[in-house]
């Protein structure tokens, strides 16, 4: 019994490479969320439907959210939102999946997505140019044809501690408490058709390991 209470080395290994993402409209904007897309960072990896069946696996914890469509072309994950898209206030989580490019030979074949969206504590020291970008596509509900992109690039983020010592071959020991990773980022945008209307918008995606577990 005590060993099937366990989680096995693999599945440490494999919730490193299968995080969540949180998109939230934030409530002081006037516009609705119809489109998030995000790159891979790394372009020696790709986003994976093997184990979700589909790219972006929609939350239990935000069961009334329709998401519409999901495309992948590998490198470039979007997933557009229905009925009107998220509204001021609203947030979606989805889980994502990552591999390694078939091509591409001597990668860990479950790479924690701490490297592949962006490179945490710049452990490649090549800056932010291979990180991933976000875009949120905004609609103003009062008029479909008012629409407006933004996008931002994910910042290589400082993680300190036991968690920046674990990651892909470097297997996470059953004794060390699994930490809960958050990474955000902000963008903003504003339409302006006419002096007398506009809108304007705030998205927050949130990439976080997909598992918390206690332990004594």
């Amino acid at each position: 019994m005590k060993y099937s209470m366990w989680d096995t080395p693999y599945q440490r290994i494999r919730n490193r490479s299968m995080p969540w993402v949180e998109v939230e409209n934030l409530s002081d904007s006037t516009g609705n969320l119809t489109e998030f897309s995000m790159t891979i960072g790394d372009e020696d990896y790709n986003f994976t439907d093997a184990t979700y069946g589909t790219f972006a696996l929609l939350s239990d914890s935000t069961p009334d959210v329709l998401i519409q469509s999901v495309v992948s072309t590998g490198d470039l994950l979007t997933v557009t939102f229905g009925n009107g898209g998220l509204a001021p206030g609203e947030t979606v989580r989805f889980g994502i999946d990552l591999a390694p490019d078939d091509d591409v030979e001597g990668l860990f074949p479950h790479p924690d997505f701490r490297l592949v969206l962006f490179d945490m504590n710049n452990m490649d020291g090549n800056g932010t140019e291979d990180n991933s970008v976000v875009t949120g596509t905004f609609v103003d509900p009062n008029n479909n044809a008012l629409t407006e992109s933004v996008s931002t690039q994910i910042a290589d983020y400082e993680v300190t501690g036991n968690q920046a010592n674990y990651f892909n071959q470097f297997i996470r020991p059953y004794g060390v408490m699994e930490g809960v990773d958050i990474f955000g980022t902000d963008v903003t945008t504003t339409v302006v058709p006419e002096p007398s209307t506009g809108v304007a918008a705030i998205l927050a995606a949130v990439v976080g390991a997909g598992v918390l577990r206690r332990r004594r």
